[in-house]
């Protein structure tokens, strides 16, 4: 693991690398300078106090004079690259092998001197605003062999270095030492954290003769047993039991709450003294494994469970990499070769076989991306359908007219365009609350009474089997039955798929509907918004690309009918383009932003939430992260207990927790666990949809070869009682076979049966061994959009930031009627991190040549203002004939 660790405070910097941790007699060794910048300062070999402390204070060590020219207590002085090793290791390290000291310090010293090669610095003079290539620094290297003492004392061990990089760089245009900037090498951190292992481990297998093995997105030492490793990881389990209890489960998380609880170094012991304490922990059986793990030749026999060659590792990262996201970083393929590859791949031949398999890569601001041919395709086949299907077809009821008087203007006029298009791909795009769906119902049945039939489908199944069914369309389903669905897909020729929701549709899933249509000689119509609300989970963003280079002319809905008053007017400006504009009338004009500090905000969240629902009122609470979901689920469970809403015993319900791996992951050994479940989610070889397998060792190859066929879960527990609303998390059906339960259908438990049944308040009984539950008083605005209550209560504290963004807080806002509270610890952090966007970029946008696309927008602006005025004149026509 590498953690980049930003120090802002000499005394700090002094305190933490002083004498009596790093030069003194006892576990430590002492620190070695490194990097040209320290060359120049005259610091080579072993790092003296004093010169350590010079630095710090941003003196130089030679002079004592300035060195950069922030010279005030609150400047950067620096930053601690942390290098660690895996458990097994640091053990056999430990243990005996010292030679494993040696391959880890040349492997962190490579690596940091790639970092050191892309150090830059601010260029500021003359009016730029830019960064400038150094490729000088000057850090400290300490490795350490201990972690840290666990509560009762006891040191285990663990190899790690501290690379302390002083925040100071030669510029040789401008001839001064300058503050660096250290931006890019901190957002590249799991890049060269790859690397330095992918060293490690070879240096480990080729020269000491150990194996590898993989686990997940780690590695160690083959041979070495998992209870072994655990019982030297006294501090690790007491943080993962800290985590246990504060609903912590994200690693970076875990990381930092280790860093914030760690308990003062031990150094009165000696090395010596400590592996002896060590030794004496072995069992007789762990002592003989140590002594056979290395191959008496000098090679190891590679990576137990890795891929065979650099190609399978590289096509591994490709794959995984692109099934989400359309455009990535170039730096994220390599860092995944190499991960998955580890033991088998080196630094110094992943780049050339990624472009050697196609990965196509461009400079854009500073930053090489990638993408590939196959996401490029599927983009452009679905632009190409929509091009070419301009005025390639016969209106669908031109001689259509209203029957009900209560439509707007603005609706009747979207209807008309509907039924008298000659365009094969139709887009209708409207925000939040503006009544799409209600539209929808009349526009379909204007289009059946001229002869054809509309099938409708939604990405997901809630808002498809759930809210489209809800309004009248009683055959609606998702577009991955469709896909899969021969007999439905032959229904659908010569008439019309209807695709609401259609922003949450990935890229690769709309161009086998466009080849579809194209087969079917069918219509399409896509409606949705793709400006505001969120995007699909897999790689997507085409709603747009669609929109800006087709063309076509969208059909726009823009008047809100969810909301009244002023709450309606705050929506309207967020959906107008100005979000924090709209965040501040819903601040200051209805007073519905609360900050609260963290000791009382579930609280005051769940006592509004139950006053609400006490009313009868539909109510919804949402939230970023699961994190903070999970604590806020146990406020709003206990105060609904002390009203009496939640009652009655406790049960452990079972429960599959999706862990939401690509397919890549899903067939990758290292990724699959004991006790993990596989669950099939399509028929395949062998195997029927819905069937379940417990892992148990290594899973067969002929499983793992149609991983895009299946499911991977994780086994838990979920305390229910009567009065708990849970979430599904998967589809299936209830207990008796009779309904349908949909993925992220909400219900009430009426009653947990002695046999760890649910049985539900609308009368249905879900099997204990169902398993996909969740509880269901907090979601997540992604798995809100499309959904409408009374009153959304929004958690958006400062730990879930990274996840807020202007879409987020959008649709998260939009949900109520009635009204939307919004609870946070800081306000002024919520604003600035609701200004970034989650929407991905798409490959078109960034590798097609600039030329054409601005010609193709161009042509685009100039249709849609032609075809603007002429709606304009029609409609300055049926005016005066009113009249």
């Amino acid at each position: 693991m590498l953690r980049i660790i930003q120090n802002r405070s000499a005394a700090s910097a002094k305190s933490y690398y002083s004498r009596a941790e790093y030069y003194g007699e006892g576990q430590e060794k002492p620190g070695y300078w490194f990097g040209k910048t320290a060359r120049m300062l005259g610091l080579e070999g072993r790092i003296e106090e004093s010169d350590f402390q010079a630095l710090c204070d941003n003196l130089d060590p030679r002079t004592g004079q300035q060195l950069t020219a922030r010279h005030n207590t609150d400047r950067t002085v620096g930053y601690d690259f942390n290098w660690h090793v895996p458990k097994g290791v640091s053990l056999a390290y430990a243990l005996g092998d010292e030679r494993i000291e040696h391959v880890f310090e040349r492997s962190v010293e490579e690596t940091m001197r790639e970092i050191e090669a892309e150090a830059k610095t601010r260029v500021r003079i003359g009016g730029k605003q830019e960064n400038r290539t150094t490729g000088n620094l000057a850090w400290g290297q300490f490795v350490h062999t201990t972690a840290r003492p666990n509560d009762e004392g006891q040191v285990d061990p663990h190899l790690h270095a501290h690379c302390f990089v002083f925040n100071v760089s030669w510029d040789q245009q401008e001839q001064k030492f300058k503050a660096g900037q250290f931006r890019d090498l901190k957002r590249d951190a799991r890049f060269f954290e790859a690397r330095m292992h992918v060293r490690l481990a070879k240096y480990l297998k080729d020269e000491l003769g150990y194996s590898i093995h993989r686990n997940g997105r780690h590695w160690d030492i083959a041979g070495i047993p998992q209870a072994t490793k655990k019982k030297f990881s006294t501090r690790t389990n007491e943080i993962e039991s800290l985590a246990e209890e504060q609903g912590i489960t994200d690693a970076d998380e875990k990381a930092e709450l280790g860093a914030k609880t760690r308990n003062s170094k031990a150094n009165h012991e000696s090395f010596a003294s400590l592996q002896q304490g060590w030794r004496d922990r072995l069992t007789p059986e762990e002592a003989e494994i140590f002594e056979t793990l290395t191959n008496p030749t000098g090679s190891g026999s590679g990576t137990v469970n890795g891929p065979r060659n650099l190609q399978e590792a590289v096509r591994h990262a490709i794959d995984h990499c692109f099934e989400r996201e359309s455009v990535v970083p170039e730096r994220h393929v390599l860092a995944e070769a190499m991960r998955f590859g580890v033991g088998t791949v080196n630094v110094h031949n992943v780049a050339a076989e990624a472009a050697r398999q196609g990965l196509i890569t461009r400079e854009l601001d500073g930053r090489r991306m990638a993408t590939t041919p196959e996401v490029l395709a599927d983009e452009a086949a679905v632009l190409k359908f929509a091009r070419d299907g301009r005025h390639a077809a016969s209106p669908l009821n031109a001689d259509w007219q209203p029957k009900e008087n209560w439509l707007s203007t603005e609706q009747l006029d979207a209807i008309k365009q509907l039924t008298s298009s000659d365009d094969r791909l139709q887009m209708l795009l409207g925000g939040a609350g503006t009544g799409k769906t209600t539209l929808m119902q009349q526009a379909v049945a204007a289009i059946e009474d001229g002869g054809t039939k509309i099938f409708t489908f939604a990405p997901s199944a809630q808002a498809s089997r759930k809210v489209l069914r809800e309004e009248g369309f009683e055959s609606a389903t998702t577009v991955a039955e469709l896909l899969i669905n021969e007999k439905l897909q032959a229904e659908t020729k010569g008439q019309v798929i209807w695709i609401d929701e259609a922003s949450l549709l990935g890229s690769r899933q709309l161009k086998q509907v466009v080849d579809l249509a194209d087969r079917n000689d069918a219509r399409i119509i896509l409606s949705g918004d793709w400006k505001r609300q969120h995007g699909s989970v897999e790689r997507g963003g085409v709603l747009g690309l669609i929109d800006r280079y087709t063309g076509l002319s969208p059909i726009q809905i823009n008047t809100i009918r969810r909301q009244q008053g002023r709450y309606k007017e705050a929506i309207q400006t967020m959906a107008g383009g100005q979000l924090l504009n709209g965040f501040d009338q819903l601040d200051k004009d209805l007073g519905w932003v609360h900050e609260i500090d963290d000791a009382s905000r579930d609280n005051q969240i769940a006592t509004d939430y139950a006053n609400a629902v006490e009313k009868n009122q539909s109510a919804m609470v949402l939230s970023p992260t699961h994190r903070e979901a999970d604590h806020l689920t146990q406020a709003i469970r206990q105060e609904l207990k002390q009203r009496g809403r939640i009652k009655g015993d406790e049960h452990d319900v079972y429960t599959l927790r999706p862990l939401h791996l690509t397919v890549g992951e899903r067939g990758d050994q290292a990724f699959l666990q004991d006790g993990d479940v596989i669950i099939f989610h399509q028929n395949a070889k062998g195997h029927r949809k819905g069937e379940r397998i417990t892992i148990h060792g290594t899973v067969s190859g002929d499983v793992t070869a149609q991983a895009d066929r299946y499911s991977v879960y994780r086994p838990g527990k979920l305390r229910l009682a009567a009065g708990d609303h849970i979430r599904l998390t998967s589809g299936g059906k209830t207990k008796d076979g009779q309904h349908r339960l949909n993925n992220g259908a909400i219900f009430e438990v009426a009653e947990v049966t002695d046999s760890g049944d649910l049985k539900l308040s609308n009368g249905w009984t879900i099997d204990r061994q169902f398993g996909h539950l969740a509880h269901g008083f907090v979601s997540t605005s992604h798995a809100s959009q499309g959904r409408t209550v009374d009153h959304v209560f929004i958690s958006e504290s400062t730990e879930s930031l990274p996840a807020a963004s202007r879409e987020q807080m959008y649709v998260s806002a939009s949900r109520g009627r009635k009204s939307c509270h919004i609870y946070t610890n800081s306000k002024t952090e919520l604003r600035a991190a609701i200004q970034e966007t989650s929407v991905g970029q798409t490959a078109t946008e960034i590798f097609w040549p600039a030329d054409e696309l601005q010609q193709q927008r161009r042509h685009q602006q100039q249709q849609k203002h032609v075809i603007g005025d002429l709606k304009e004149r029609e409609r300055a026509k049926e005016l005066v004939h009113e009249r």
